[in-house]
């Protein structure tokens, strides 16, 4: 528990021009932010639209450093002048998990964090995701108290009330945390999330903010991996591909934890409370999928068998069991083909309300935008390196 006893100044500037600003602009004007995970497909593009959005400067911390495309990128966000941002990464200075590196990133006078960073997928050790996930944020809690750091924005998962069962437009209310989780991410984020909840309090708010299925341009992890296992050949429709589920434009997300800052207020009924964004339109999963691979000229999908459910239950237990006397981890396990076939869609109305969030950019726009950046950036690299030409199959 914080025991500074003072509450926070306003985030936001108080000039009339500035109570005018719309949700998510208000409290971005003038700030110095930190930004972990700031090498990330989420945390890059948050750190340009803070930028953007007027901050004065923003701090980027993850133990990736960035490449010198994301620095142009940084470099173009902040108009020229680098003095608006600064760089912590690498193991020394970027890690979640050494104490010492936050609390050197966090003296730089920061007014708010926005924690990105995780460590995500079903493949890492126990300790592994505890230790990041769990006590990454631990010490992130702990800087803040002591740099009186008053404002907090956290980046949670709706994982977090998966309890592999659909979820059919739902709001955050009519979930809950379940008994058991389907994997050890979805655990420690749900830690973490409680912990952030916890330490919300006069002298430091915090609210936590969710997407569901993060995509857009320079994605290395959704998109990218699908299109490249679709693209080999090698990916299949699991049983009737009639599933829907919401996605978030990875611009709609960062909106939507700024938007969050902005409700950050002594008294607000958002603080310690947990939000989902997305870009407010249910799609069906595999036509998505489909329509990215055929923009690939990979072939359709649906002219494709499809793989009955019991057969990738029966061979997802499997690589269960010779995980377990392998000490190995499988790529198929129950639970990644629970999330292939499962609806998983998602009401933003408790967004909307207490957020005042709407996407900012629309989801048909959004999508076309990110597949013509696939085709033009990713595909030549995936076809130079799998000796495939423009017309493949």
């Amino acid at each position: 528990m914080f025991d500074f006893d003072f509450v926070p100044p306003p985030l936001m500037q108080s000039t009339s021009k500035m109570k005018k600003a719309k949700p998510g602009f208000q409290s971005t004007r003038n700030c110095t932010a930190l930004v972990t995970g700031s090498s990330g497909l989420v945390g890059a593009r948050l750190v340009e639209m803070l930028l953007e959005r007027g901050a004065d400067k923003v701090i980027c911390f993850d133990i990736v450093p960035p490449s010198p495309k994301l620095i142009e990128r940084f470099t173009t966000a902040s108009s020229g002048n680098k003095n608006r941002f600064k760089i912590f990464s690498g193991p020394k200075d970027g890690d979640l998990v050494n104490k010492d590196a936050v609390l050197k990133a966090c003296s730089e006078n920061i007014e708010i964090i926005y924690h990105i960073a995780a460590l995500v997928g079903p493949f890492h050790d126990r300790d592994k995701y505890y230790a990041v996930n769990v006590d990454g944020t631990k010490n992130l809690l702990d800087a803040c108290k002591n740099y009186k750091i008053f404002y907090f924005v956290n980046a949670s998962s709706p994982s977090t009330r998966f309890d592999g069962s659909d979820i059919t437009g739902q709001t955050e209310d009519e979930l809950s945390f379940p008994s058991k989780y389907v994997q050890l991410y979805a655990e420690t984020k749900a830690v973490a999330e409680r912990t952030v909840t916890e330490a919300n309090c006069n002298s430091l708010l915090t609210i936590s903010v969710a997407p569901h299925q993060v995509y857009g341009p320079y994605d290395t992890l959704f998109l990218a991996q699908i299109l490249e296992t679709s693209g080999n050949q090698r990916l299949r429709i699991f049983g009737k591909g009639k599933n829907k589920i919401s996605v978030c434009y990875v611009d709609n997300y960062c909106h939507g934890l700024m938007c969050a800052a902005d409700a950050l207020e002594s008294d607000s009924p958002v603080l310690g409370k947990f939000y989902i964004v997305t870009d407010d339109h249910d799609v069906y999963f595999w036509q998505l999928i489909n329509e990215a691979s055929m923009a690939m000229c990979i072939k359709d999908l649906f002219s494709k068998f499809h793989l009955p459910v019991w057969l990738l239950m029966f061979l997802a237990y499997i690589c269960n069991g010779l995980g377990f006397i392998l000490n190995k981890k499988f790529k198929l396990s129950p639970f990644t083909v629970r999330m292939m076939i499962i609806h998983r869609y998602f009401s933003v109305e408790n967004a909307k309300r207490d957020l005042l969030y709407e996407p900012v950019v629309d989801h048909d726009e959004a999508w076309k935008g990110t597949i013509e950046w696939f085709r033009v950036n990713w595909l030549p690299t995936f076809l130079a390196e799998n000796n495939k030409d423009s017309k493949h199959d």
